[in-house]
């Protein structure tokens, strides 16, 4: 059975706390729940001006990550609220990116779909799933993890650096649940 971190939120309300583990095939089809909601809620934002296509992750890129032992999931009162991914997959332009270090592709690590229910915002969860993948990263010897933000999601990216994930440039990425070529800013966090 996977290993459990548990996060205690604010002294105001340290009877709920956040439990971070491994995701298992069990949980996909809620995953894939928890996945088509946050499409839905991101797909209504403003940096997202022709809409949230749906279908990130996809599937069959989570079911790889809970086989490869790279997909987590933030639960609260048994039910799933928060999820990354992290592994070393990413887009082929993070191979033209003039990073802080020259590293093969299995001396980094790529955070991906990090996400939690907007009906949890501000419980620190955000922060507290960071805080879990650098931990994973550094426990599995990794020298760097990158990432890539939308432009215009002004919070997540101001949340990375106060991790010291540094900003590196702004590149076009057309990914299949934006439908349409986009600027996403890319950072890395020297480990």
């Amino acid at each position: 059975m996977p290993g459990y971190i548990i996060f205690n939120l604010r002294k105001d309300d340290l009877n709920k706390s956040m439990k971070i583990r491994e995701a298992e095939l069990r949980d996909l089809d809620e995953l894939m729940k928890f996945y088509k909601k946050m499409c839905e809620f991101l797909g209504r934002k403003s940096f997202l001006p022709n809409g949230n296509k749906g279908g990130f992750p996809s599937r069959k890129m989570v079911e790889d990550a809970i086989q490869q032992h790279d997909q987590f999931i933030g639960e609260e009162d048994g039910r799933i609220m928060a999820a990354y991914i992290m592994d070393h997959e990413c887009d082929q332009i993070y191979d033209t990116v003039q990073w802080q270090i020259k590293a093969d592709r299995n001396e980094i690590m790529i955070l991906h779909a990090l996400r939690v229910l907007p009906e949890y915002a501000g419980r620190g969860y955000s922060k507290k799933l960071v805080e879990h993948a650098i931990q994973r990263a550094k426990a599995q010897r990794q020298r760097a993890i990158r990432l890539d933000c939308i432009e215009g999601n002004d919070v997540p990216q101001k949340m990375y650096m106060s991790f010291g994930f540094h900003y590196i440039d702004t590149v076009e990425i057309t990914y299949a649940d934006v439908g349409v070529p986009r600027k996403f800013l890319v950072f890395e966090l020297l480990l």
